[in-house]
């Protein structure tokens, strides 16, 4: 059975309840609009279709049952093409989501920090709803359900997810106030050395797994060759699977050039199997949906 039963909230107050130091930090960051800096690097849809493939959120499935987080949304790159696939999943499965607010209200639970990229989703989010024939008041309704502006590092989520996916943020720890960045290491045994922001995103998005669930994250793969990566690869091998690992690097994944290693990584809470690997693919629909038959091992079409 699903555990998108489970229940969950957010607490509006949190950062209230945070030290002040940290919470102006907070603040600082959620108002910061130099994208580099923020390590914001956008996902193209080609890529995103690829990730969601090899984590099963296809339409085949019933989606409208099942819980899928994004830690670090953005403007949305992921968020837009989850809700086409969970809306085909309804249509699919004979289920009116129009009619079907209230339970997919917990369908996505997708986070951001910065509050600008967070309002801009909303609005492509209420306007993609819209045109898909839901009325204004629900369309605004589950956005704002969809949309949760905050840290996700710090954001109390009391759930368990069948799927976690998304494009993690890079920031290098000198970036990272010095108040947030203490309360991170506190708050995660993967904040180690020199870890990047997408470490402990890694780390908490695991935990945040249902027993079935799979994450599928494109990110630096320098955590499984850097000694800043040793507590995230050991809490990996000793709790998880490594079902996927699909080498980025070269490759145009992204809206524009980035000097990191980027790969794409499948992790489940399975501690055994095989692990699949591919290398550098063509970045194009035919040549990924293909990939990603052969990688989750499904018949083609």
């Amino acid at each position: 059975m699903s555990t998108a039963q489970v229940a969950f909230d957010f607490d509006p107050a949190v950062q209230a309840l945070l030290p002040k130091d940290v919470s102006h930090a907070i603040t600082a960051l959620a108002a910061n609009g130099d994208v580099d800096s923020r390590g914001a690097v956008f996902t193209k849809v080609e890529v995103v279709e690829f990730i969601l493939d090899l984590v099963g959120y296809t339409p085949d499935e019933p989606l409208f049952q099942k819980r899928l987080l994004e830690p670090s949304c953005g403007a949305g790159d992921f968020v837009l093409v989850v809700i086409d696939r969970l809306l085909s999943s309804c249509t699919n499965a004979g289920v009116c989501a129009v009619s079907s607010v209230a339970s997919l209200k917990h369908a996505i639970t997708a986070v951001e920090l910065h509050g600008d990229s967070a309002e801009v989703t909303r609005l492509q989010v209420c306007q993609k709803l819209k045109t898909e024939g839901f009325d204004a008041d629900d369309a605004s309704f589950l956005a704002a359900a969809w949309i949760v502006e905050g840290d996700f590092l710090l954001t109390p989520l009391q759930s368990q997810y069948d799927y976690v996916v998304g494009n993690p943020p890079y920031v290098r720890q000198e970036l990272i106030p010095p108040p947030l960045l203490r309360l991170y290491r506190q708050r995660y045994r993967t904040m180690y050395d020199r870890a990047d922001i997408y470490v402990p995103f890694i780390e908490r998005s695991l935990g945040l797994l249902s027993q079935e669930g799979e994450l599928g994250f494109i990110c630096s793969d320098r955590w499984m060759k850097n000694k800043y990566g040793g507590p995230l690869r050991r809490l990996v091998a000793d709790e998880f699977h490594l079902a996927v690992f699909v080498d980025m690097v070269g490759t145009k994944a992204f809206d524009r050039e980035v000097t990191a290693y980027p790969a794409i990584t499948v992790i489940g809470r399975a501690k055994t199997g095989v692990t699949r690997i591919a290398y550098r693919p063509k970045v194009d629909r035919i040549t990924l949906r293909a990939l990603a038959r052969v990688l989750t091992g499904k018949k083609a079409d």
